[in-house]
Formats: structure tokens, C-alpha cells, sequence
């Protein structure tokens, strides 16, 4: 019998993965400079200047990046209206993958005015990537020039948002007391603890307004208030199995307490998205005040939001005591990553301080150098852990 020919094995070919407009092994911070028309400022955080243009070099002021008729606007509530270092939202007109981590439209560009060490947002964002959570913001430290003018060091990031290959959600819902003009409804669930007054404010996020017209978008509103008032009637009476992911509420609890972030007692810069007809906790967002503050005891998030409800169930505490088991080894290495960050903003760091001094107590380290600084945070991060895991095992 004759030998049948050996068949040719194909092997998969896997897409290759474009890269980073911004690599990673930039020697010095990406320089962004933004150029608005005829030098125009840039006043307000609703209305934009369009037609801007924006061009990030590299090392030896290699060009990585240059598009004209970007769209640009400041960003944030006290941050925009209270703080002289300014942050701001980036729209281009086509989308780009600034990181390697997909294409988007939306960036912004985060001032860190508060933070004398610089890095409470990407360490918290680093402990939420370590975590089970669907998607956190990526982004790079730069330089910020604005029409000629050096800014200093800013957080050039990913804007939350459903968008391209981010995260997929039904609904993205941002919860927030600090901006009134954005609410789109309260819901009847749940109560503000600062103010001691019924219902939750929500703002929709996704589907956008602007990708719908009037009469859609209001029956966007109408069937969000519906969803999140079955939700949270589900919590009150203790029926919510399946009607939460579980995982995502314990891991954006314990981001949240790790890092000593009070802010969802207000509710404030909370986020959660609804897909496969389950809530979804996340993604994180907004670490900059009063977080990583050494001899803070015990846990903070315990009557807010939704939390309220879900620690009074067996199930819950159960799930977060084994979600802190698997969790707590890679939070441990965090000082790690805290080290390398350092290395990555030391010289930048010191310039931007010297034009950007604080001023007012805030995090209780604006008078320290910025290694001292640095150290206490990495205490804190440190005293947390412990706090945390007594806290959650003592439930």
C-alpha cells in the first residue's frame, strides 16, 4: 500500500498586537504638547475648543504622535474649580492607542494637584488591575506643555468609558454627589450619608447622549431608573443572588479599602455597569484625596452605596473573606511597583513641585520631600493590608 502524502500542519496565526504609541522604554517622560487656536484658553469644563492640535514626542524629541483637529476641555469638580493646576479631557477625531492597551478617542489628563507624591491614582489603579475587575484606566506619566508653556508632570490616561475594546456593558453609570449639573436621575434606593437624604444620584454614562437622539436617550433614562431601583429593592429585601456580580462588588470594596478611600461614603466618582443582566462593580476611578493616610483603623465603607445591604448577608462576607485570601499576595508586592513609579517621575517630580507647591493640608504630606512622602504612603499601603484583612475576617 502506498504511503498516503504527509498532510501540511497549519498553525495559527496569532494577530499581532500593534504597538504602544507611548512605549514603555522611554528613557523620559513623553513630552504632549497642545496647541489651541490663536492661543485660546481653555475656560470650561462643558464646552470645548476644537480644531486643537497635539503632537507627544520621545526620547531626543522623536515624533510619536501628531493629529490636528482634536477637541479639548477641562475635566473634575473641585479639581476644575478649586485647585490652580488644572486638569483636562482630550477628544480626537479618530481613535489611537496611546499604551498598547486599544484604541480609543477619549484621554484625559490629570493634574495630581493634591498629591505630593504623585502616584495615589496609578498605584490604586495598579491594585485594581490585580484584581478581578473587568478593566482600569491605563495611562503614562508626561509632560504637559499648553500653547508653548510648560505645565508640568500630568497622568495621561484612559477616559472611563465604554469604547472599542475597553470593557462591554448595557449601561455605565457613574454615582456622584459632587456634580449636580451632571445627575440624570436619583433613584428611590439607598441614602447620601453626608447630607442624611433619600435616594442616590446617577448619572448615565453609556449609552451617550450624544450618540442618540432625545426621545431615545430618554427611554435610556427611564429604563436605567427602573433597573437600578429593582436592584436596589433586591438589596433591601436580601433577593439580590444573580442580580449582582459578586466578585466585582467584593473586589471594588477592597480596592477602595485598601487604598483608605472614603469617597463612596459620599457617594463620589463611584462607578458600575450593568451587562448579561447583572450589575458590575467598576471600574475604579479617582484616588487623589485623602487616601493612603498612615493610622487609619479599621473599615470605612460600611453603610454606603450598596454595602449597606450586603454586609448584613453571610453569602457576601464569605465571598469577600475568600476574595481577600486570593487577593492579599499580589497586594503585597504593591511597594514594589510604588519603587518603580518613583524612578519613572523623580526629576519630573521636583519641577513640577517647585511650580506647583500645594499650599494647604490636604493628605497631611504637603510638607514633606517627596521621598518621605513616597515612604509614608508605602506605610500606609503597608498598616491597610493589615487593617483590611482584620476588618474582613472580623465580620
Amino acid at each position: 500500500m502506498e504511503q498516503s502524502e504527509e498532510q501540511e500542519v497549519i498553525i495559527p496565526q496569532v494577530p499581532e498586537v500593534p504597538p504602544a504609541i507611548i512605549p514603555d522604554d522611554l528613557k523620559k517622560l513623553a513630552r504632549v504638547y497642545i496647541l489651541t487656536p490663536d492661543g485660546q484658553e481653555i475656560t470650561s469644563k462643558h464646552t470645548w475648543v476644537e480644531l486643537c492640535r497635539i503632537q507627544i514626542t520621545g526620547d531626543d524629541g522623536e515624533i510619536l504622535f501628531e493629529k490636528d483637529s482634536m477637541m479639548v476641555k477641562g475635566r473634575g469638580n473641585s479639581t476644575w474649580y478649586n485647585f490652580p493646576k488644572k486638569p483636562y479631557t482630550l477628544k480626537l477625531r479618530h481613535q489611537a492607542d496611546l499604551f498598547g492597551t486599544g484604541k480609543s478617542k477619549h484621554y484625559v489628563l490629570l493634574a495630581n494637584w493634591m498629591d505630593r507624591t504623585l502616584l495615589r491614582n496609578v498605584v490604586a489603579f495598579e491594585a485594581a488591575r490585580r484584581t478581578s475587575l473587568d478593566w482600569t484606566p491605563s495611562g503614562r506619566f508626561v509632560e504637559l506643555y499648553l500653547n508653548g508653556k510648560h505645565q508640568g508632570n500630568y497622568w495621561l490616561g484612559e477616559k472611563v468609558d465604554v469604547e472599542g475594546s475597553k470593557f462591554k456593558a448595557d449601561y455605565l453609570f457613574s454615582l456622584d454627589v459632587s456634580d449636580w449639573e451632571e445627575t440624570d436621575f436619583t433613584i428611590d434606593y439607598g441614602f447620601r450619608p453626608n447630607s442624611w437624604q433619600p435616594g442616590l444620584p446617577v448619572e448615565v454614562k453609556h449609552p451617550d447622549r450624544d450618540d442618540l437622539e432625545a426621545a431615545e436617550f430618554e427611554k435610556v433614562l427611564s429604563d436605567s431608573r427602573i433597573l437600578l431601583d429593582r436592584i436596589g429593592e433586591a438589596l433591601e429585601a436580601g433577593t439580590w443572588k444573580g442580580m449582582i456580580d459578586l466578585d466585582s462588588f467584593c473586589d471594588w470594596y477592597i480596592v477602595h479599602e485598601l487604598t483608605g478611600n472614603m469617597e463612596p461614603n459620599h457617594p463620589k466618582s463611584c462607578y458600575y455597569h450593568y451587562r448579561d443582566g447583572m450589575l458590575v462593580a467598576g471600574p475604579v476611578w479617582d484616588f487623589d484625596w485623602y487616601t493612603f493616610i498612615p493610622g487609619v483603623k479599621g473599615l470605612k465603607i460600611d453603610h454606603s452605596l450598596f454595602y449597606g445591604n450586603l454586609l448584613q448577608h453571610d453569602e457576601f462576607k464569605a465571598r469577600l473573606k475568600l476574595r481577600w485570601a486570593a487577593l492579599k499576595p499580589a497586594f503585597t508586592t504593591l511597594g514594589s511597583f510604588v519603587d518603580e513609579q518613583v524612578e519613572i517621575i523623580r526629576f519630573s517630580e521636583a519641577v513640577n513641585h517647585q511650580q506647583w507647591p500645594i499650599g494647604q493640608w490636604i493628605n497631611g504630606d504637603e510638607n514633606l520631600s517627596f521621598q518621605e512622602a513616597v515612604d509614608r504612603l508605602k506605610l500606609a499601603l503597608q498598616e491597610r493590608i493589615s487593617e483590611v484583612e482584620i476588618g474582613i475576617y472580623s465580620l
